[in-house]
């Protein structure tokens, strides 16, 4: 990691919970688009899989309160 990239992060550690939001948004927007390739079934199975559980999760601590 270079000098300046340090830097950085040490700037964006010291900001407030809402400046860090504005800021990463922003720097969202500026980044190039991302091609990651296509998925494969075991990516994608993964993830649906992935998904369930955090739904189930989510579900059972509804039912919880």
């Amino acid at each position: 990691m270079s000098a300046e990239t340090a830097e950085l992060l040490a700037s964006f550690d010291a900001l407030p919970a809402a400046e860090k939001q504005t800021f990463v948004k922003e720097l969202f927007r500026r980044l190039p688009p991302l091609d990651s390739g296509p998925l494969n079934d075991e990516d994608v199975a993964r993830a649906g899989d992935e998904l369930a559980a955090m739904l189930d999760r989510e579900e059972h601590d509804t039912q919880a309160r």
